[in-house]
């Protein structure tokens, strides 16, 4: 296990050199090539996992329709609501969108580890709750906002978790397809395709090599407010 990473995490940022050391030994590190299944809907959960490097989604899928939950960056961590009781079942699928690197505890580490290191207790709760709420923003959302004030509510979601800056624009750092992001909010490619086109024609994004990049998020924000104040 590469020491630094594993320190550089926010799970372990109170950690101490020696925390890390002693934490490592409950680790293992594994690859996984794009497109490939981390596990299914229906595995038995027995493992926690940590984003080291690459993205992995969280989808499941309805009647052959795919509905993705969340997109994992480096440093998130998942796999974790199945490790709290004995023979539960993961309820969503974890599929790599491009090479990542993981960080793999199994149940009976975790348990060590957390005997061991109670302050990852806390964070593993901090993460089960900010995963509620965006469950609960979703549901809000599906339930109360038309189909562009979704992909426009997407699109500002994005450049807050994955925007990097440059000048005076966003780049959202996620190559991301139109079905990619239709899958996000639930709705058809073609209407993605659609509405994107009308905010490159309005300049208020551009697209380079499947990277959406935000040219006037004040803009963007405003025509969302707008578009429900209108609909509203």
């Amino acid at each position: 296990m590469n020491m630094e990473l594993i320190q550089s995490l926010s799970i372990f940022d109170d950690f101490t050199a020696s925390d890390i050391e002693h934490t490592s030994q409950y680790m293992s590190e594994k690859k996984y090539i794009q497109n490939s299944f981390i596990f299914m809907e229906g595995d038995i959960g027995d493992k926690l996992y940590i984003v080291l490097s690459g993205n992995v989604e969280i989808n499941r899928f309805e009647h052959g329709k795919k509905c993705v939950l969340s997109t994992l960056k480096e440093g998130d961590i998942f796999g974790e609501m199945a490790l709290f009781e004995d023979g539960e079942y993961r309820s969503a699928n974890a599929e790599v969108l491009n090479r990542a690197v993981l960080a793999v505890i199994e149940r009976r580490n975790l348990q060590g580890l957390l005997v061991t290191n109670p302050g990852v207790i806390y964070k593993l709760l901090a993460t089960v709750i900010k995963r509620l709420r965006k469950a609960n923003d979703r549901i809000h959302d599906i339930t109360f906002l038309n189909v562009r004030e979704r992909i426009y509510k997407q699109l500002l979601c994005l450049a807050e978790e994955y925007g990097i800056k440059l000048n005076q624009t966003i780049m959202i750092n996620l190559r991301l397809t139109h079905q990619q992001l239709a899958d996000m909010v639930g709705c058809t490619r073609e209407m993605v395709s659609k509405v994107l086109a009308e905010l490159q024609a309005d300049h208020i994004i551009g697209v380079n090599k499947k990277r959406i990049i935000v040219k006037n998020k004040p803009l963007l924000m405003d025509k969302a407010s707008s578009y429900e104040a209108k609909e509203s």
